[in-house]
């Protein structure tokens, strides 16, 4: 038996882990590596999948799963039905950000349909059995849908693959679920994200978040908030409810979309289904042919813009950037991580940002807050200590972050694995 990483090593994105046996081969994620230049995906070689395990519905998990199809590999994939609805959104928006940026994409919306049709709903808790092994999907707190999935091989081997994970609730979710460590695991693959640093206290942030908002807006500008359409679009409408500010709540982007969705599928998924929907109906969603007016609403009285993309690589938000970048009254707000290479990441180092044709040095002023619906440091070890697996696999994270976790597991005993791209360990 061994595990192959064809992606999500030594980095963030692309996730994608095989695991072989001698009568079964799987995936567990699919996903993309976005950058500003050329995206990266899992190297695939002429090996076919019998089954993809998915843990949740963000790109860098399932961005490559049209590329199966393509490749003629076609096999079941597992979700749960909000990552099902989620995934669906979010390969369509992606083709089509593809193609309006000439970009020569490895499928089409045909591969997207195909994968679409092969995809089979799992239910936290439950136990299924496929081939060689059991399977139980639990819930992993990072966002709507997400899970850690585990599975019991007839050799007796047991691993869990954590997905990426939050043990503490949020507005929007309840926390992770580990019920998996009551049984004796063998091999744990953990995320790493936030394997070298601790997050700042969440109340705490989320009050310096909206005394940020309310003084961008009480001085007359614009406060622009960048999020990711998933889960922050979320969470952050639902903290802006609890302003008391005479401004609308512009809600522009694909997040819009995948609110719906989420208030669509089981209240299971949410901590708080009514309060989503109370927050979402207090927002003014912004279609394309209004966005002209919307700006000029904005520039003339302040106000709140919610928009996609979250790290700046695309989406409406960039129109309100181009417009606003040279008033010092407003603000860009960030919510969350910023990767690499990202236009995001690009303009909190060096204070620069592509507008058009032009690097800029924006006037407004920028604020960044670290939300995160990732473990910190100390709740990856908590899961780790909980799991108390034979072996820990650390994977997921930028180099220093694995790094840092990997000198905390060795000293505290466990064996440690640090896979690097096409890494095989043999167990």
């Amino acid at each position: 038996m061994d595990i192959l990483f064809r992606g999500g090593a030594m980095e963030v994105g692309r996730s994608c882990i095989e695991v072989r046996s001698d009568k079964s081969n799987i995936f567990l994620d699919c996903g993309v590596k976005l950058s500003e230049d050329n995206p990266e995906y899992p190297v695939f070689d002429k090996i076919h999948p019998d089954a993809v395990f998915v843990s949740h519905a963000h790109l860098d998990h399932t961005g490559s799963l049209p590329i199966l199809s393509h490749l003629h590999m076609h096999c079941p994939v597992y979700t749960t039905s909000m990552t099902k609805a989620i995934t669906k959104e979010l390969l369509r928006d992606s083709l089509k950000i593809g193609i309006e940026e000439n970009r020569e994409l490895p499928f089409n919306k045909g591969d997207i349909n195909n994968i679409l049709h092969h995809h089979k709903y799992v239910k936290y808790g439950e136990i299924y059995n496929i081939r060689d092994f059991e399977y139980i999907y639990y819930d992993a707190g990072h966002i709507p849908g997400s899970a850690s999935i585990y599975l019991n091989y007839n050799n007796g081997k047991k691993i869990v693959y954590t997905g990426d994970i939050k043990l503490s609730k949020t507005r929007l979710t309840k926390g992770a679920d580990l019920s998996y460590c009551d049984n004796d695991i063998d091999i744990l693959i953990i995320e790493s994200t936030y394997g070298n640093r601790l997050h700042p206290n969440r109340k705490q942030l989320e009050k310096e978040f909206l005394n940020k908002v309310k003084e961008t807006v009480e001085r007359g500008g614009t406060a622009i908030i960048p999020v990711f359409a998933v889960d922050r679009s979320q969470e952050v409408i639902l903290m802006l409810n609890d302003l008391d500010l005479d401004v609308p709540i512009y809600f522009d982007g694909l997040g819009v979309k995948i609110t719906k969705i989420m208030l669509g599928q089981h209240p299971k998924y949410l901590r708080n289904h009514k309060k989503l929907k109370r927050a979402f109906s207090n927002t003014y969603t912004v279609e394309n042919e209004e966005r002209h007016y919307v700006i000029k609403d904005l520039k003339e009285n302040g106000g709140i813009i919610v928009s996609t993309a979250g790290m700046l690589n695309g989406g409406p938000v960039i129109k309100y950037i181009s417009n606003f970048w040279n008033d010092p009254k407003s603000s860009l707000i960030f919510t969350g991580y910023q990767v690499k290479n990202t236009a995001g990441r690009i303009l909190l180092e060096t204070g620069k940002l592509p507008i058009g044709e032009m690097m800029v040095e924006p006037k407004f002023e920028i604020s960044f807050y670290e939300f995160s619906a990732h473990a910190g440091m100390d709740e990856l070890r908590t899961v780790v200590k909980k799991a108390n697996p034979e072996i820990l696999i650390i994977q997921h994270g930028e180099e220093e972050a694995i790094n840092v976790f990997k000198e905390w597991a060795i000293e505290e005993g466990f064996k440690t694995y640090t896979p690097k791209l096409c890494d095989r360990i043999d167990i």
